[in-house]
């Protein structure tokens, strides 16, 4: 499984929200992903109008999670990008070979990609990378 950049850098900038006991502006997470400042925010953008981060205004402003990190799946974040991971045509009904071997397996894979990213949340993410 692949995740595109928009999806790798949307969850980083969620899991650096969480991390964060207030909000961050914009120039810190830009500092903190390395990513231009266009391009974080048509990402931001995505995922404040799905309801994942508020935007505040103001000298204090910033980013910040809309909902608390034990609310906010893997999951949520894929599907506010619009950055579902890709699987093989096989596990989702769509192979056209009637013999293909792969079928089952595939549909396994997916299955169990599927539970975990929707029954990940960020505090689950914070949890795992507090151990460390």
């Amino acid at each position: 499984m692949k995740l595109s950049t928009t999806a790798t850098y949307g969850l980083r900038s969620c899991f650096l929200l969480a991390l964060s006991d207030k909000t961050l502006s914009l120039s810190t997470l830009v500092a903190q992903t390395d990513l231009s400042e266009k391009y974080l925010e048509q990402i931001l953008g995505k995922l404040r109008k799905n309801g994942i981060v508020y935007t505040k205004r103001g000298t204090a402003g910033g980013y910040g999670l809309a909902k608390p990190s034990r609310e906010i799946t893997v999951r949520d974040i894929l599907k506010a990008l619009k950055c579902d991971f890709v699987i093989a045509e096989c596990a989702v009904g769509e192979c056209s070979d009637a013999y293909c071997p792969n079928r089952l397996l595939f549909k396994r894979i997916y299955s169990a990609i599927y539970e975990i990213v929707s029954n990940t949340t960020l505090e689950d993410m914070l949890n795992d990378y507090k151990c460390k």
